[in-house]
């Protein structure tokens, strides 16, 4: 999860206007003289919160320089189960300890260390809707919530939102309120965005004064008289408003509605969509209210925008892949979408290149341009594209990129099932597929109790939609199990994939390919509970099915064969296991090649088992081998890279090479604490191994 903050989105060619004030007594909260309370910035939206906290982030970096970027963190508030990882997230950089990071005293212990930091800092919280989702296990407005004032002077909490009601955020808050601009700061923004050939000064200020100084507003009027400016006179029609007078009669030609900046927005929104409608864009206001449908983050519109799916629709007959592109080209030119810089969005890791592109509907355009009538299609559309034929397993790193921008929109879909009541049954049916995925996103990102809440609400959707016996019901299930395996919650696990198991088995019998599967996942979770003969008869007779109906090629049988070799090592019985393995190394470099995945984790268990019988000279190269590739494949945080490099630091410990497996081990250990918790099996035995390294003799 990236903390960083979405630097791309400051314009430094374009100054910040009329904050200099509050952004200086902001700076001086990092520099020696800091309070110790929230500092909340509230206003309408579109009046410049979130560019005003980048400006801040940036002067600071001006001033402490480069190194104090890593003492900066975003947080993106908008949606309950991101902000709780980012909270966690931030915990886990300041080094506390895993079992606490997954714990609800993380809180606690996060502000403790807070509040002892020697180093300037700054956490911003961005986009907060809804201030009770700050509460955590405590309460906002009493300083015990998941954000809270502290004890060090150079230390700052930084919060942006709509609403600004002091007894939600109690006295421990500082309230900003971001109001609209002067007007002289309102004029400057309109030239900084239509250019010197718009009009006079005095015409600006006009405009500013019926625009209400909305910092959103003034960027959208200033972008569209750009654009009718750099219009040839052929292709501009009498009535398109060129300087700033002109904009002031047009806007008050249909109504007058006084100064309130929102009727403004909607007064500037229309006029907008008005004259794209006039330049041949006719599906201009259903593409804006098809993507205010969508969630309030960045949408990977070549991945949602399906022309097969849209054309069915009235408001998109007759619509091609092509129009779609002119329509989103000219809504981001007169700045009513926004396209999203690569480098700030999807996971730390991705290249810009493999980040799919995004547009983002700023939320007051959202407000005016979404309504009920497009959920259905909007359910639809992320139904297609998080289907793991479309997006992929999000399982798999290289889908992370793509994930990264659908999961927001999909774990949307839990909060507005009541809301879907009236779309088609199988667009339900949909995006509970797609919020189920998503939830198993968070889960390979290392959010195992996220998603665990998301499978939760899964299950009661489909439970009401479906039933209790339906397969995609069992589904749900069996993906909540995996998480509470994850979460090392093994008795529950246990019983939920035994009970998925038993009702496949009733509905379709013991050969079901579903039913399979969770016995496959149950005799793993009886291996880890260290019920080995348990484990071997499950995964024995999961083989047995699985050669039968399937061949012993079959990717499905080689999975249930190299789980009972694991099960058979575990046992003692290596020459079997050995055997197994080699039969299922065979095929994966026949079929998927030496550095797949899959191949590698039969090479890893193959070392392993050498590592057993002492045959270390065997052992050492291969487990090296192995962690070499996995580190390149799948990075140095994956569980499975964590795993060969646990076993490589045991065999170099026990190869004599004492500093080489310190370091191994003490990585392995520092992330799956913070991953897993201290109490977890595979953290507590990688602690054992470095007591180990302590206790042997010099």
């Amino acid at each position: 999860m990236t903390l960083s903050a979405p630097m791309g989105l400051r314009h430094p060619e374009r100054p910040l206007r009329g904050r200099a004030a509050l952004l200086e007594d902001l700076r001086q909260h990092c520099r020696e003289r800091g309070d110790g309370r929230l500092h909340v910035l509230h206003g309408l939206s579109g009046s410049g919160k979130t560019a005003l906290a980048l400006e801040l982030v940036h002067a600071l970096q001006a001033h402490f320089g480069s190194a104090f970027a890593s003492y900066t963190w975003w947080i993106d508030g908008r949606q309950s189960a991101l902000f709780e990882g980012g909270i966690r997230s931030v915990a886990r950089r300041l080094g506390l300890p895993g079992d606490v990071v997954e714990a609800e005293e993380v809180v606690d212990a996060l502000w403790q260390r807070l509040g002892q930091a020697e180093c300037p800092w700054l956490l911003v919280v961005d986009g907060v809707s809804d201030p009770s989702m700050l509460n955590g296990p405590g309460r906002l407005a009493a300083g015990t919530g998941w954000i809270r004032p502290h004890a060090c002077p150079s230390g700052l909490v930084l919060v942006t939102t709509y609403d600004g009601t002091t007894d939600l955020w109690g006295s421990g808050a500082a309230l900003h309120p971001v109001l609209p601009l002067a007007e002289r700061d309102a004029a400057q923004v309109l030239f900084d965005h239509a250019g010197p050939n718009a009009g006079s000064w005095n015409g600006a200020v006009r405009l500013a004064r019926r625009l209400g100084g909305l910092p959103l507003a003034l960027r959208m009027a200033g972008s569209y008289l750009a654009e009718v400016i750099a219009m040839p006179d052929a292709f501009r029609d009498a009535e398109m408003p060129a300087e700033f007078e002109a904009f002031v009669r047009a806007l008050d030609e249909p109504v007058g509605r006084g100064l309130n900046p929102a009727p403004v927005i909607a007064d500037t929104w229309r006029l907008a969509l008005d004259m794209l409608e006039r330049r041949g864009f006719p599906y201009a206001s259903a593409v804006l209210e098809l993507l205010s449908g969508f969630a309030d983050a960045p949408i990977p519109y070549a991945l949602v925008l399906r022309v097969s799916l849209m054309d069915r629709q009235p408001d998109f007959g007759g619509m091609s892949g092509s129009d779609i592109w002119r329509t989103l080209r000219a809504l981001a030119a007169l700045s009513l979408i926004d396209f999203c810089p690569p480098d700030n969005a999807g996971p730390p890791a991705a290249a810009p290149e493999d980040v799919p592109d995004s547009v983002r509907v700023h939320p007051l355009i959202r407000d005016l341009s979404g309504s009920s009538h497009c959920l259905p299609l909007v359910v639809t559309l992320l139904g297609r594209a998080c289907s793991v034929e479309e997006a992929g397993k999000p399982e798999e790193p290289h889908t992370w990129a793509a994930w990264s921008l659908l999961a927001p929109h999909a774990l949307r879909l839990v909060e507005l099932e009541s809301s879907l009541d009236g779309a088609p049954f199988q667009a339900q049916v949909a995006g509970a597929g797609a919020a189920e995925l998503a939830g198993r996103y968070l889960q390979a990102r290392g959010l195992p109790r996220q998603a665990g809440t998301v499978f939760e609400k899964v299950l009661e959707w489909r439970m009401r939609l479906l039933g209790p016996t339906d397969p995609e019901t069992l589904t749900a299930q069996h993906t909540l199990a995996g998480a509470l395996h994850d979460t090392g919650e093994l008795a529950r696990a246990e019983a939920v994939y035994r009970s998925v198991w038993q009702s496949h088995c009733a509905a379709r019998g013991e050969s079901f390919p579903h039913a399979l599967t969770a016995r496959h996942e149950l005799g793993r979770v009886l291996q880890d509970m260290g019920r080995l003969s348990e484990a071997e008869e499950h995964l024995s007779a999961v083989l047995e099915v699985r050669q039968r109906v399937l061949g012993n090629e079959h990717g499905h049988t080689l999975s249930a064969r190299h789980e009972l070799a694991r099960v058979l090592h575990d046992l003692g019985r290596w020459e079997d296991a050995r055997q197994n393995y080699a039969q299922v190394l065979q095929a994966r470099r026949r079929d998927l090649g030496d550095s797949h995945p899959r191949t590698l984790t039969v090479l890893h268990n193959l070392a392993c088992l050498a590592q057993d019988e002492g045959r270390l000279e065997s052992a050492l190269p291969q487990l090296r081998s192995v962690h070499a590739a996995r580190l390149q494949i799948l990075g140095n945080a994956h569980p499975q890279t964590l795993s060969t490099a646990y076993r490589l630091g045991c065999a170099l410990r026990d190869a004599g090479d004492t500093p080489m497996a310190s370091a191994l081990l003490q990585h392995v250990h520092a992330e799956l604490s913070s991953s897993l918790g201290d109490t977890h099996a595979h953290a507590v035995r990688a602690a054992q191994a470095l007591l180990s390294l302590t206790a042997a003799p010099e």
